[in-house]
């Protein structure tokens, strides 16, 4: 299996996301605007023309995930156990990158417009990351995300049946 380079990997994520954020309440229509670093990329609502800047990344349960699991030459699917502990591993990868993206924003990234943090959901246990999931997971890190600041929402997007969840510091819609 060929795995897409960084370039062709942010151009889907980016596509992916903008799909995904459509199907949020009051969601915004964005279309790109420019590809950056730091942040990735600048995205324009086409009704408002109000740019935000957006950050891709994506969480895999380790190190070992991609090689070793999704690029499997192997015709048959893999076996995914609805194990809780595996689900709690990848939650704590996952509140780690966002505290990582957090940081490296406060220091690094061109805060003049709102930024948003996309999670790219990729890694074959979040089949049980479902909204009560999410609520819980976000209550149990409340902390994090309420000074999520310079992130003006976190969106973890490629959930099961098209599933995106949005969470803002005020809320969790």
């Amino acid at each position: 299996m060929k795995w897409p380079d960084k370039n062709e990997r942010e151009k889907f994520e980016i596509k992916g996301f903008i799909e995904a954020y459509s199907r949020l309440p009051e969601a915004r229509q964005f279309q790109v605007d420019s590809k950056g670093d730091a942040p990735d990329y600048v995205v324009k609502d086409g009704a408002t023309n109000e740019e935000f800047g957006v950050e891709l990344t994506s969480v895999y349960l380790d190190d070992r995930s991609v090689p070793d699991v999704h690029k499997r030459n192997e015709e048959r699917r893999a076996i995914i156990p609805d194990d809780e502990n595996t689900l709690d591993r990848y939650e704590k990868r996952l509140i780690a990158k966002i505290i990582e993206k957090v940081c490296k924003a406060r220091k690094h990234y061109n805060t003049a417009r709102p930024l948003i943090l996309a999670i790219y959901i990729n890694e074959y246990i979040s089949i049980y990351l479902d909204r009560p999931e999410l609520d819980s997971f976000v209550q149990r890190y409340e902390g994090v995300f309420d000074s999520m600041v310079p992130f003006s929402e976190v969106v973890f997007w490629n959930l099961n049946n098209e599933g995106v969840f949005r969470v803002r510091p005020e809320s969790t819609s």
